[in-house]
């Protein structure tokens, strides 16, 4: 009889480890084992062999004779016959005149095999099995295929996506569990090594089930279990797990499905005979998706309600609930989750992402984990180990650099065709289907009758910036220096894909040492955001190293940042809770008082949007040393003046007359003939203007400052990006809202709004803009009583906010929420919202908290 089940293999690991002396087996532990077999009974069993027994390592084949004969041995029997024979009597002794059923018996045999099946894939599992989840719509998708008419279904996605682990979640859940939810169906769980090579020669699926009622009469199982319908308590459930991932040929693996085929549709007469398999998206499309045309294959088998005939996938991306589950289960701390962008979450969302994330997050109990360097450092890995680390990485990476010339690194667009890629070349076929397997490209098929049409895309965007990064590292010998940047920046317009291949040509040269290619990416032409996106890139990565002000020194020189000010480029996109770290880094590197003086703006603004009183009073101190030592500016107040008449009146409640004079008569010190850059010292005075007079409630002159803000220094209207702009453009929409003139702010809102929806979630990180925005938002919904995107738009902002910890944006989202609910009569929502703001005005030390926004 042939060895597929296994029938007593996990009484065989048992008695074994019982011999050793142990109760659970680690893979470091099969060397000790192995010499210990070999000092028992004269016979080696490899290392190798024994990490496949204990289901460390895949198994492509049964095992063999010599080794279950020389492991019954070690366990004192005469060989594997006389093992099976003694557990075989012990295990299916009963009672007298107590008969186990033929099905009690088959569901013992089957059990025995799916056990060690269930064992070797948790043991495969790139994460610890218990941190793992069970996905809600697998379990979903397998309770309407068992309670329905089909006879097969299959899991269908990418490598990586958590099929197997899913599987053996759902095999839990409904028969192995301590309290399976179909605790009368037999479970035969199979990983397709083992019955692969079998199936090729000539072995059938049918036979080896007639084989399991083992009672030599050549008994055919279905048409036995329907004829004695009574003795069948359920249904027989075979999964059969990595359909696709055997080594074989195409041909095989048709020739694998033709078998299978011929098992499933001979179960018409048999309807509580189930199959289910797993399989990769590539497979999907390459053999299963021929079968489509047939009517046959739609009415036995169920593909399910996500199925995605484009990308061949039917198992949708984990949820939010799962995904935040995973990371609890890893300890990390539900606070930090909370921090997480929306697009960091969506890309964890993709299971391989996620396993890599907390693979690589070894220390989970930091207060936050970045993004920006967690992200690469994942992608990084993920090139590593699906090409570089291939036995075809060179044939990998020749269609890789075909692909990109096809695309000319995406200006020709994101897809070519297949044709044009393969060019008829069988060396690159096996490669290619790697590719398609590890997700690494996907194929769309937009064939139609009269015309076959297959195109091929990166699986993600990032991949397509990576490979465009190390083309460009390569054609100038693994060097990242002036020349290959100016190419790449007269290749590329300014853009987030720019900004993209800049920061991995930055990660090169920082991962290989290259001070001087770190040097010249400073020097380069680049927009004010992107240089901000580079420099936080490199204060990031050395403060994730421990040792990060050396390493800067040694980048950045004494005396650099003297002849290369940062301070134009630290943006309000850099006013972010996150980033306070940079900044303070920054902070000890900055050698000019205009790079001072911006960062601890910055921080003071960023304390003030908190209400953090004792940590404003810090700032301002520092701010009015640096002032007190620089000779005296063109302007008529300080940023210290400024920003200690803010202070002073949400402190004490105190407004200095004098000081609010000086500040109303802003128009009367500005030379409307004189063009000129805005200074830093400028910058920080007009923001911490529009404070005060959102804080003293006068709209009227919010509305008139920032009108002659732009009529003073029009070049600010022509940077479309810069964060700024944008935040000038929001005061003055909220400005007009309260003056009366509702449609100029709602043009300003589309505005703002276009600009932030046009470059991805990364750009602006700082999503106080953004939070404002909808904010602003909201008022016009609520004047127009448009009250459900008005709640929607507050909500939003509200969840940002909160994030941010931005206390006085949630104050002015309130104050909203307030009036909508009002407005709607729904008192509980009202109520709630005001002591909500009562909470937020507790938790500060300021005694005034915009007073004039909480009027309805």
């Amino acid at each position: 009889m042939i060895d597929l089940s296994y029938d007593f293999i996990i009484t065989l690991q048992s008695e074994v480890l019982r011999q050793f002396g142990v109760e659970n087996l680690q893979p470091n532990q099969c060397k000790h084992l192995t010499q210990a077999i070999m000092n028992h009974t004269g016979k080696l069993v490899s290392e190798t062999t024994l990490k496949r027994v204990f289901g460390f390592a895949v198994t492509q084949h049964s095992f063999s004779r010599y080794t279950l004969n020389t492991l019954a041995q070690y366990c004192r029997f005469r060989d594997w016959e006389d093992f099976q024979n003694h557990f075989y009597k012990k295990q299916f002794d009963h009672p007298a005149g107590q008969d186990a059923s033929k099905w009690d018996d088959v569901r013992r045999k089957a059990s025995a095999v799916s056990h060690y099946t269930i064992l070797t894939l948790r043991n495969r599992c790139g994460l610890p099995f218990d941190n793992t989840i069970s996905r809600g719509y697998c379990l979903q998708h397998i309770e309407k295929f068992l309670e329905s008419k089909y006879a097969a279904t299959v899991l269908i996605a990418p490598a990586g996506w958590g099929k197997s682990t899913s599987l053996v979640h759902a095999a839990e859940h409904y028969w192995f569990g301590r309290a399976p939810a179909c605790p009368q169906d037999i479970c035969w769980f199979i990983n397709a090594h083992a019955a692969g090579s079998l199936l090729l020669k000539g072995f059938s699926l049918s036979s080896w089930l007639d084989n399991q009622l083992n009672l030599g009469h050549g008994d055919n199982f279905r048409e036995y279990f329907t004829k004695h319908a009574d003795e069948r308590s359920g249904r027989l459930v075979l999964i059969i797990d990595g359909f696709d991932e055997i080594a074989m040929s195409a041909d095989k693996l048709k020739l694998l499905y033709n078998k299978l085929e011929d098992f499933v549709y001979s179960n018409e007469l048999h309807p509580w005979v189930k199959v289910i398999l797993s399989i990769r998206s590539s497979t999907w499309g390459e053999v299963f998706h021929q079968s489509h045309q047939y009517p046959a294959f739609r009415k036995y088998w169920y593909l399910g309600t996500e199925m995605d005939e484009e990308t061949n996938t039917n198992i949708p991306p984990l949820t939010d609930t799962e995904l935040k589950s995973v990371l609890y289960n890893f300890d990390f701390d539900p606070a930090t989750v909370r921090l997480f962008s929306d697009s960091f979450l969506q890309k964890l969302r993709h299971p391989y992402y996620l396993q890599l994330f907390c693979q690589l997050s070894n220390t989970p109990d930091h207060s936050f984990v970045d993004e920006n360097l967690s992200l690469f450092e994942i992608i990084s890995r993920f090139i590593q180990n699906r090409v570089f680390n291939s036995p075809a990485n060179t044939f990998k990476m020749q269609l890789i650099e075909k692909l990109l010339k096809l695309l000319d690194m995406g200006r020709a667009g994101l897809y070519t065709d297949k044709s044009g890629l393969l060019n008829q070349n069988a060396d690159y076929f096996p490669a290619y289907k790697e590719l398609l397997a590890d997700n690494i490209l996907v194929e769309e098929n937009l064939s139609q009758e009269i015309m076959f049409n297959v195109k091929v895309r990166f699986a993600h965007n990032f991949l397509l910036e990576y490979f465009t990064a190390m083309h460009y590292v390569n054609l100038h010998g693994q060097n990242v220096s002036a020349p290959l940047l100016e190419v790449v920046l007269a290749d590329f317009p300014q853009s987030p894909f720019r900004i993209a291949v800049f920061k991995w040509l930055l990660r090169y040269a920082i991962t290989r040492g290259q001070a001087d290619g770190i040097r010249d990416f400073f020097r380069l032409p680049l927009a004010t955001s992107e240089k901000a996106h580079l420099l936080e890139y490199v204060v990031l990565h050395y403060q994730q190293e421990g040792t990060h002000q050396e390493q800067l020194s040694n980048i950045f020189p004494p005396g650099y940042f003297r002849k290369n000010p940062f301070g134009q480029f630290i943006s309000d996109d850099f006013m972010h809770f996150k980033k306070r770290k940079v900044l303070n880094t920054l902070l000890s590197m900055a050698e000019s008082a205009d790079d001072r003086l911006k960062i601890r703006c910055n921080l003071f603004v960023m304390a003030l949007m908190q209400l953090d009183a004792e940590q404003c009073e810090i700032e301002l101190t520092n701010i009015r040393k640096l002032c007190a030592g620089e000779p005296a500016a063109e302007m008529w107040i300080t940023p210290y003046a400024a920003f200690l008449f803010i202070y002073e009146y949400l402190k004490f409640g105190q407004i200095d007359e004098e000081m609010k004079d000086k500040i109303y008569h802003y128009a009367s010190c500005w030379n409307f003939g004189k063009q000129k850059p805005l200074s830093t010292g400028e910058e920080a005075v007009y923001r911490a203007l529009c404070f005060i007079f959102l804080l003293l409630g006068d709209y009227h002159q919010l509305l008139l400052f920032t009108s002659r803000l732009f009529e003073q220094h029009p070049s600010i209207l022509f940077n479309r990006t810069d964060p700024f702009r944008l935040m000038m453009l929001c005061w003055k929409a909220q400005a007009h809202i309260h003056t009366g003139d509702v449609d100029s702010a709602r043009r300003l809102s589309c505005h703002v709004d276009s600009v932030l929806k046009h470059y991805p979630a990364e750009f602006y990180n700082g999503k106080h803009i953004e939070t404002l925005q909808k904010i602003i938002a909201a008022q016009i919904h609520l004047h127009d009583q448009e009250f459900n995107k008005a709640i929607r738009a507050a909500e939003s902002a509200m969840d940002t906010a909160q994030k941010l910890d931005f206390k006085i944006f949630a104050l002015l989202n309130y104050s909203i929420l307030d009036r909508i609910y009002h407005q709607l009569q729904m008192d509980k929502q009202k109520k709630d919202a005001q002591q909500k703001m009562i909470v937020i005005r507790q938790s500060t030390t300021f005694i005034q908290t915009l007073p004039g926004l909480v009027e309805h």
